[in-house]
């Protein structure tokens, strides 16, 4: 490091000389002019050039210098070599694919090259674009050409289309199903050539300013099927074991009960084939349609149980038990998992050809133990008869009697309803019955409806079951009060269109009731039997009120014979009438009360008679007596 140290006492400065003064202003002059001449060559070559590409300015070799704008594009566009004439072969194995470059976009980028001609001397500044333009005069600017290799869209549209159209995807192998017969379609290997490989190679391709055609090969991946011909022959083999006609038994039938037989057709249709747990290929045996087809026996399967009964003898009183029987139900959910077990079982290589269907058993509600177990106990515990005229109004007592004899015998399960028109047959002319009397609008009309004054037959089940202790359910008194029923009491029923009066009771005991009727010429009899509660029943007296007496009427009917007479409507006195009964247990406690409100309508009565007869003719008068010739006595002589 040298230093250079200076004495400590001040120096005055030493004048320059005058010469050399005179040489630097000289030197400094005379750079100035040359700065001034150069900047006005910038200058002039600047204005000359105008919007012009400044002399020496080229573009991959192409001069555009004095060129405007649209001139260079078109020079360019003519001596540049095309990059968009070629094409791009791709060997796929035997297949070729030929993609012009055309197609995947590739050119020039025509502009941007313009802009960086143009842009030489311009837009630097003054100083700037003069230098450059001074370098221009002396050296030429040559600019590369700018390449757009490819359109990304069409690159990856082509890629996609000539990937699927080389690609050979495998083929599965299948069983295919002609009714119950299996034949197997062999399986084959794919090639699959993927997009994204096609895309690369050719985005490397045609990266460059190479204009030449490229060839490219590429190699497509072999692709083994998933399901090659040997499982699907395994799967036949299988499926062939499954189908075969199969029976369906019930444990117990009946031996006029036939067995249900699933055809061999089908259970081929239940056959299926796909994966299935670890196997990518195996016969399948669809479970929805078995189920279905196991549901579709339930109707030929199920069975209700029936009940228990009491029967009665001929005599009269009871008779012996009549046996139950236990109901079924088709257990669908077990028996489809047996069955699919089964078929299973048959296509490992079991040959069975019947199985078993599973039931549940059902008990009736009344077993032949509980029968056994009441009928010695049974008694009589309550009876009612009701007597009547046989007649046109009652079909001759035909419109009593056979309700009575259908419901004959009639057991009641505890806790179990009884209904009057639940309990006896259709009311139909063939079996029996007859035009009676019906009630309408207050009136009485002789024969006015079929079964007419099967009323008497559920008053007088009524009327024992009231008897009986029974919880009590519907009942309607008639229109107007009928002397031949207990007052308050009676329960008429009704069916007419949608119209419904029923009488009903329940058997609220803990035992069977059986049923005894009785009819006959003039009376009907309800028995209730069964085992003795130890209930006692009370019924009130009626308590009447609201009294209105009828009248008779006579009224002239003029189609009646004169002077006879017709009774066609009793009286009937109007009045209203409350019945309670009290029902108490063994011990005593109070378990049914029922009271019973009857307004009974008044009714005046009708006798039609005939008009009155005619008044006798007059008595015609005699007839004058006259002279006839040759009647007068001779005169005398």
């Amino acid at each position: 490091m040298t230093t250079i140290t200076l004495p400590r006492r001040f120096m005055r400065p030493v004048a320059t000389p005058p010469a050399r003064r005179s040489m630097i202003v000289g030197f400094i002059a005379t750079l100035a002019a040359g700065l001034v001449l150069l900047a006005g060559v910038s200058a002039a070559v600047g204005i000359s050039a105008g919007s012009a590409a400044l002399p020496g300015v080229s573009v991959g070799g192409v001069s555009i210098a004095g060129l405007d704008r649209a001139s260079a594009a078109e020079r360019l566009a003519d001596r540049l070599p095309s990059l968009s004439a070629g094409e791009a072969v791709i060997s796929v194995g035997d297949s070729e694919e030929v993609v012009a470059f055309a197609d995947l976009g590739r050119g020039y980028e025509m502009e941007a090259m313009l802009d960086a001609a143009f842009g030489v001397g311009r837009g630097a500044g003054p100083i700037g674009d003069g230098v450059e333009r001074l370098r221009t005069l002396a050296h030429a600017t040559s600019l590369p050409v700018i390449v757009h290799a490819y359109d990304a869209d069409a690159l990856a549209s082509i890629s996609i289309e000539i990937a699927e159209r080389v690609t050979h995807h495998p083929v599965e192998a299948a069983v295919l199903r002609d009714g119950t017969s299996f034949t197997v379609r062999p399986s084959e290997p794919g090639e699959v050539l993927e997009a994204s490989a096609v895309h690369a190679a050719l985005a490397a391709a045609v990266d460059s300013t190479d204009p030449s055609d490229v060839q490219l090969r590429l190699t497509s991946l072999s692709v083994p099927p998933i399901v090659d011909t040997a499982a699907a022959e395994l799967a036949a083999t299988a499926a062939e074991g499954i189908v075969a006609d199969l029976e369906l038994t019930i444990a117990g039938a009946a031996e006029e009960e036939e067995a249900f037989v699933i055809d061999a057709e089908t259970i081929a249709s239940w056959i299926t084939f796909g994966p299935q747990g670890t196997m990518d290929y195996t016969a399948r045996v669809d479970t929805a349609a078995v189920t279905s087809t196991v549901q579709a026996l339930a109707p030929d399967v199920d069975r209700d149980p029936v009940s228990a009964r009491i029967g009665i003898a001929a005599g009269g009183g009871l008779g012996g038990v009549i046996p139950g029987q236990d109901g079924r139900e088709l257990n669908v959910e077990v028996s489809v998992a047996g069955l699919l077990d089964g078929l299973a079982g048959r296509a490992g290589g079991s040959r069975f050809a019947t199985m078993g269907l599973t039931l549940n058993v059902i008990e009736p509600s009344f077993t032949t133990a509980q029968a056994a177990a009441a009928r010695p106990q049974m008694r009589m515990i309550s009876t009612w008869t009701t007597y009547f005229v046989p007649g046109e109004s009652n079909g001759y007592g035909n419109n009593i009697v056979i309700g009575a004899r259908d419901l004959d015998g009639r057991n009641l399960e505890p806790g179990e309803w009884f209904s009057f028109w639940g309990g006896i047959g259709p009311v139909t002319f063939e079996r029996g019955y007859q035009y009676g009397g019906v009630i309408i609008g207050g009136r009485s009309v002789p024969t006015g409806a079929i079964g007419g004054g099967i009323c008497s037959t559920s008053t007088t089940i009524f009327n024992a079951a009231l008897r009986a202790g029974l919880e009590m359910g519907a009942r309607a008194n008639h229109s107007y009060y009928i002397d031949r029923y207990p007052i308050g009491l009676d329960a008429t029923v009704l069916i007419s269109g949608s119209s419904v009066q029923d009488m009903t009771f329940r058997n609220d005991t803990e035992h069977p009731i059986v049923i005894r009727g009785f009819g006959g010429a003039g009376s009907v009899t309800f028995q209730l039997w069964s085992v003795p509660t130890g209930r006692t029943v009370t019924i009130t007296d009626p308590a009447t009120s609201n009294h209105r007496a009828a009248i008779d009427t006579t009224q002239v009917d003029p189609n009646m014979a004169p002077g006879t007479a017709k009774r066609v409507e009793f009286p009937h006195n109007g009045f209203n009438v409350t019945r309670t009964r009290y029902v108490y247990d063994a011990n005593g406690n109070e378990i049914h009360r029922n009271t019973y409100f009857s307004a009974y309508r008044t009714v005046n009565g009708v006798t039609l008679v005939g008009p009155p007869a005619p008044a006798p003719a007059a008595p015609e008068p005699p007839a004058e007596e006259t002279a006839t010739a040759g009647t007068e006595p001779a005169a005398a002589p």
